[in-house]
């Protein structure tokens, strides 16, 4: 069947909406492996902090980390103190006071940046904040312990 003249520009508004519809889609989701769980709030909150402490590491190492950065590290990871827990029956009474720690090394860090500390108090004080984590998971959960030490940085 032979398109007429005036169905040619037809055809061409429906083609042409059909590619900005698909356009618009939101991609899907990645396939998740339905036998494993969600990671509950705190466990996402945790793999939060750990890939930002990383991305910022090599920053500590060369002194260059800014008030921006720790800034938006203190919002982000503020949620570790009210995070629903995997397993609520095996967080220990300490975890509260590790969690305060966490964010008051987190300001210590802050401080030693705003009042332009050189770079050993800087390292000293990053090493601080990934300190709390390894006494943390010491209690709580080993499991990631090499992994957080490895965010250290070498003095």
């Amino acid at each position: 069947m032979k398109a007429t003249t005036m169905n040619k520009p037809l055809l061409a508004g429906v083609f042409a909406l059909s590619a900005l519809l698909a356009c618009q889609q939101e991609p899907a989701a990645p396939k998740r492996n339905p036998r494993v769980a969600e990671p509950s709030e705190l466990a996402a909150t945790m793999r939060t902090m750990t890939a930002d402490m990383e991305a910022l590491k090599a920053k500590a190492q060369a002194g260059t980390l800014t008030l921006a950065d720790v800034e938006s590290l203190r919002a982000a990871h503020e949620p570790i103190k009210t995070a629903s827990p995997t397993k609520p029956e095996e967080i220990k009474e300490s975890f509260p006071g590790f969690a305060e720690a966490y964010l008051s090394n987190l300001d210590a860090l802050y401080d030693a940046l705003k009042t332009q500390a050189d770079r050993e108090a800087q390292i000293e004080a990053f090493n601080a904040v990934i300190a709390t984590c390894e006494s943390c998971h010491q209690q709580h959960c080993p499991g990631p312990l090499d992994r957080i030490r490895g965010i250290k940085v070498a003095e």
